[in-house]
């Protein structure tokens, strides 16, 4: 029972936050523009391989917030610390997207 109450809340969340990215990232579209959110949403896919690659040893909020300090300083703060977040989370989710041995 308890392997189905948390596949069930694992599928939930999953839906939850596919739908919430979904809306965050047409949210950032109009926020930022199509053109500079493809480009820092490129950078910020580069930075979470790079600390991924340099830092397998971090915490995953650890790793999390050095990628949201990295981004915020590549784009020289073009972006609020909120947008950065919802851009490496983005990130994360399509590299563990592409390394998933489902697919």
């Amino acid at each position: 029972m308890d392997s189905t109450l948390f596949n069930l809340l694992l599928s939930l969340v999953t839906l939850v936050i596919t739908i919430g990215g979904g809306y965050l990232v047409n949210f950032l579209r109009h926020k930022i523009g199509n053109e500079k959110l493809s480009n820092f949403y490129q950078i910020a896919k580069q930075i979470v391989m790079a600390i991924e690659q340099s830092n397998p040893q971090l915490a995953g909020i650890d790793k999390k917030e050095l990628a949201i300090n990295k981004l915020l300083e590549l784009t020289q703060h073009k972006i609020t610390e909120n947008q950065a977040e919802v851009l490496i989370e983005a990130a994360v989710y399509d590299i563990k997207k592409l390394l998933s041995p489902s697919n």
